[in-house]
């Protein structure tokens, strides 16, 4: 076992990506392997009326069978995860059903194995144009003076109406939402000013499904940049050991880099898509994230028999 962290996001229920997430674990052996969200399919991207049950059935019946070779072969890595904006709400109690296999560290803060390092999840994004709701908030309460014109323009593609998921596993349904005025104050900022986030932020590992503004890790396919505002201020200040991102597929491909610092903090992003004939992820020791490299894996039984080979 060594110190090696295997990450990445965004698979959206591809099953040849989780194979080859994890062949690359089985091949490289990490103490740590974490996914950053979105791991259910998202369907075509249309909240039919099924998404929430097809969703709930992926994550009880699908992902345990695809993340079980891991522990079979390598029992003592950990496996972390974070739900992402696509993933319903209403099934995060699936995450907690199996202990052995996983944790879930939304909302959390967990000592990693074998140090005095902890890792925090962190599940919402910005506020979308899209409909599903569950796991967006407004970015920011006050709003410093420097950025009053860059945010108010980034409101402006906010969708403010939409919906999200409800209920219990017996009787999950979607409910309306509409964003109001003072729904301000329940804010990412105001999220990320509690204990649970700022303590012993300069050894701990952030995963946040959502990246940091005005980054290489924010860059949509139109060039724009739509990362958080409160990310990059909690950054800035507290400085986190490593932060690692998902949310915006093409980012990576945009700018052509998967990693930057914020002060002495480093930021990445796997930068993958989950209609990519390939999986990137990043392998990193955690002693030293500065030596991150992203690798693009193959994902068809082909290709990926043909690797295998020509590594023997």
């Amino acid at each position: 076992m060594t110190n090696r962290v295997v990450y990445t996001s965004d698979m959206h229920g591809n099953e040849a990506q989780f194979r080859a997430f994890v062949d690359c674990i089985l091949e490289v052996k990490p103490s740590i392997a974490i996914i950053g969200g979105d791991i259910p399919p998202n369907g075509s991207g249309f909240a039919r009326d099924d998404y929430i049950v097809m969703q709930r059935k992926f994550l009880t019946q699908r992902l345990p069978e695809l993340l079980k070779p891991i522990k079979q072969v390598l029992p003592e890595t950990q496996i972390y995860v974070i739900p992402g904006n696509d993933d319903c709400k209403v099934n995060d109690d699936i995450f907690n059903t199996y202990p052995q296999l996983l944790t879930n560290v939304d909302g959390k803060r967990i000592k990693l194995p074998g140090g005095f390092r902890e890792i925090v999840g962190y599940s919402v994004v910005p506020i979308t144009p899209f409909r599903i709701k569950d796991r967006e908030k407004y970015d920011l309460t006050n709003i410093p003076e420097e950025v009053v014109v860059e945010y108010a323009k980034r409101q402006r593609g906010y969708n403010l109406q939409g919906i999200v998921s409800v209920g219990d596993r017996q009787n999950a349904r979607w409910q309306g939402i509409q964003f109001r005025e003072e729904d301000k104050t329940d804010s990412i900022q105001k999220d990320l000013e509690g204990v649970l986030f700022i303590s012993n932020s300069r050894n701990s590992v952030y995963i946040f499904h959502t990246p940091p503004n005005n980054t290489p890790l924010d860059i949509t396919k139109d060039g724009k940049h739509v990362g958080s505002f409160a990310i990059r201020y909690f950054i800035e200040k507290y400085q986190p050991f490593l932060t690692l991102h998902g949310h915006i597929h093409e980012t990576v491909d945009m700018s052509k880099e998967y990693k930057t610092k914020i002060g002495d903090s480093w930021c990445m992003s796997a930068g993958n898509h989950n209609r990519d004939s390939k999986l990137a992820v990043l392998t990193f020791d955690l002693d030293n994230p500065a030596d991150a490299e992203r690798v693009k894996l193959p994902c068809t039984a082909f290709s990926r028999l043909i690797k295998r080979t020509f590594r023997r």
